[in-house]
């Protein structure tokens, strides 16, 4: 993971920005593709932050464990969890080297479009096929990414080429994506489509994100 993107979540501004961000539910499209999950799935959920989706899917009845580059953001996630009587973990971790063993998981998520700061496609292409090692055989990964498309037509001006800038700062970017470039990403680390497109957020004027969900072969 970019040095960069590893500083900027340590940031105390950044973190206090996340605890607002958790509304008590699923994103539409995140809803959409946990329907597809297994009953009690266990899943791993990588970008954490703070825990929205993790406590989310928690209260659905799946077990849960949360990573992320951030540990000011995994220590605030863990108090959450003991305050709420959540029974989830979150560990911190480099960004590339996944901390658990073999087949450990039946769903690995990358959401909050996580997967568009793993800057460069070997970078990509080495963490997923990280994904499917953590992976129990031919079970589900999903991962979201900016629509380059959607972004040039609703936030131009926060673009350079391919890259997203919403911060003024500009000390980090998301690489943006077409559906197409998303569902290649699975297909070269050995994954079958299962689902794509457009996901919706929670309300119109939240706009709209890529998403995958696939299969490891």
């Amino acid at each position: 993971m970019n040095s960069n993107v590893i500083a900027w979540y340590e940031k105390k501004e950044h973190i206090d920005e996340m605890k607002g961000w958790d509304k008590g539910k699923l994103k539409i499209w995140e809803q959409q593709v946990t329907n597809n999950f297994p009953s009690g799935a266990k899943i791993l959920d990588i970008g954490s932050g703070m825990g929205r989706e993790a406590f989310a899917l928690y209260r659905q009845g799946f077990e849960v464990v949360g990573l992320d580059i951030s540990k000011a953001a995994v220590d605030n996630a863990n108090e959450e969890a003991v305050k709420h009587g959540s029974n989830v973990k979150f560990y911190h971790y480099d960004g590339e080297h996944i901390p658990f063993g073999d087949g450990m998981f039946d769903v690995v998520i990358i959401w909050s479009q996580t997967f568009g700061l793993l800057y460069g496609k070997s970078n990509k292409d080495s963490f997923l096929k990280e994904c499917k090692r953590v992976l129990r055989p031919k079970e589900l990964l999903s991962y979201s990414g900016h629509s380059l498309q959607y972004l040039r037509e609703h936030h131009n001006d926060c673009l350079d080429g391919d890259k997203f800038y919403p911060y003024i700062e500009r000390e980090i970017y998301w690489e943006t994506f077409s559906i197409e470039e998303l569902e290649n990403y699975a297909k070269q680390a050995g994954y079958d489509n299962v689902m794509s497109g457009e996901g919706e957020i929670y309300v119109p004027e939240d706009g709209i994100v890529l998403y995958c969900l696939s299969k490891a072969q």
